[in-house]
């Protein structure tokens, strides 16, 4: 008998959150269509952000904020073990070392829980999944 007091644990494996900001030029589908064809990871995100000076040294007034610009933040969770060879990889890909190119940060995340989707929901250009 399990004792009350002690949680059940959470279904899941330890991973990893790498985050990426990259400029608004593309860079972000080619990336999640990298992900997503040549290393199979499914468990990847992207949103439009406002960002200051993020990219790019933008002028401003004394006492003004720079008007924002438009960037991707781009997440990726991935299992642990995996995390650091992935890092570098989308390092590359994503051209972070180029002028502009922006930034990524990894942080540790308790669990992640996996999923897929049904075989039935196709992707962006309407394919089905295999």
């Amino acid at each position: 008998m399990s004792d009350p007091q002690t949680p059940a644990p959470i279904p899941g494996a330890a991973a990893k959150l790498i985050s990426c900001i990259l400029p608004d030029d593309g860079t972000e589908r080619r990336l999640l269509g990298w992900l997503r064809d040549q290393q199979g990871i499914l468990r990847a995100n992207s949103v439009y952000c406002r960002g200051h000076s993020v990219l790019k040294q933008i002028p401003a007034r004394r006492g003004r904020l720079p008007e924002p610009s438009l960037i991707r933040l781009v997440t990726i969770v991935v299992a642990a073990d995996e995390a650091d060879a992935l890092f570098e990889r989308v390092y590359e890909e994503a051209a972070i070392h180029r002028p502009e190119g922006g930034l990524m940060m990894m942080t540790p995340l308790t669990f992640a829980t996996p999923f897929a989707l049904p075989a039935s929901i196709a992707n962006e250009t309407g394919e089905l999944q295999e």
